[in-house]
């Protein structure tokens, strides 16, 4: 192994002590492997899924089937609260936030916002998986 090659791997190395997926070229297409070995063998890092905002109240619904708790997403930062959606517009949600104090507000978001600021209550994006 010479110097470029080892500045290659590097990254994966990395990426493997970290706990990511790691895959190996085959005839068939890349696969995920358990371990590493270093011979002529090309890895990479297992691409993450890309995701982008809902396009439309449609897109938004047929997604939001497929997540349980129906109707709930979480913020990603800050405090760890958990939002109900109440409404569908076809430029974005209005969602039910209760403050600290107990009390009830209504907010709109726009579905760009809200793929930045929330998750699906299951932890996945508030988005499209894009294939």
């Amino acid at each position: 192994m010479n110097r470029q090659q080892a500045k290659d791997l590097l990254p994966i190395i990395q990426a493997f002590a970290e706990g990511k997926t790691i895959q190996q070229a085959g005839r068939r297409g890349w696969f995920d492997v358990d371990s590493i070995n270093f011979d002529l063998c090309k890895y990479r890092i297992k691409p993450e899924p890309k995701y982008r905002p809902f396009a439309n109240a449609e897109e938004c619904w047929q997604e939001m089937q497929k997540h349980h708790p129906f109707g709930w997403i979480k913020k990603t930062c800050g405090d760890c609260n958990f939002l109900h959606i109440m409404e569908l517009y076809s430029t974005g949600i209005l969602i039910n936030k209760v403050d600290s104090f107990g009390s009830f507000r209504n907010l709109i978001k726009t579905y760009d916002s809200a793929f930045a600021e929330t998750i699906f209550a299951d932890g996945t994006p508030f988005g499209i998986k894009e294939e």
